[in-house]
């Protein structure tokens, strides 16, 4: 676990990992340009309660319209219509949390811990899966999701290390980490899908 969220604090919207024709590199990351997990001191918040962004974690989720659709592109030259949901993750603590960053990196925001849904019309995601909302002072959100897979579903893309004739029987675990960023005063996301098999990043396998 500490592996995966130490690789994508340098991915997705952050674009701190690259990738090239399968291959994986990184490179330094800022980590004021990341929403780490835990990030010193915060201040815990219900869901309705006012806080310093001056914002609620409830409106923080209202704010990108709590529900809607994208269109994803997917790297294999398809495209799908995903629909999506968002909903306070109210048993899971703390709900809401406050962080203020502005010693260090001049900004504060909010985490949300939120239950996201994504269903694509082509049945590559019907997922539902528990995250955090993160909401910066500038007024825009970002929320990454991890699904799981047991087989690559897309291994016409990326074969992974659990594919080909030299590996009979071979398997690995697959997740698709999708990326949104929602803009201040907009409702639909923009973003990124990321493929990893047992926390190695593969690449991107798609962009909505």
């Amino acid at each position: 676990m500490n592996v995966r969220i130490a690789c994508w604090l340098l991915v997705g919207l952050l674009m701190g990992c690259t990738s090239a024709g399968g291959q994986t590199g990184e490179v330094a990351a800022d980590p004021c340009d990341s929403f780490p997990e835990v990030a010193g001191q915060f201040v815990e918040h219900g869901l309705t309660d006012p806080t310093p962004l001056g914002v609620s974690g409830q409106e923080a989720i209202d704010a990108t319209g709590g529900s809607g659709s994208f269109d994803v592109a997917w790297a294999n030259g398809t495209k799908s219509a995903v629909s999506w949901s968002l909903a306070a993750d109210t048993e899971s603590s703390p709900v809401v949390a406050y962080v203020d960053r502005r010693s260090a990196c001049a900004d504060e925001y909010l985490q949300v811990l939120v239950i996201g849904h994504m269903s694509s019309a082509d049945g590559v995601l019907d997922h539902e899966q528990r995250g955090a909302l993160h909401r910066g002072d500038d007024g825009a959100a970002h929320l990454r999701l991890f699904f799981s897979f047991d087989e690559n579903p897309f291994p016409d893309v990326y074969a992974g290390g659990g594919s080909g004739d030299n590996c009979a029987g071979c398997g690995g675990d697959f997740e698709l980490s999708v990326e949104s960023r929602w803009e201040a005063g907009e409702s639909t996301p923009h973003g990124h899908v990321y493929l990893t098999e047992n926390g190695t990043l593969l690449g991107e396998v798609g962009t909505f």
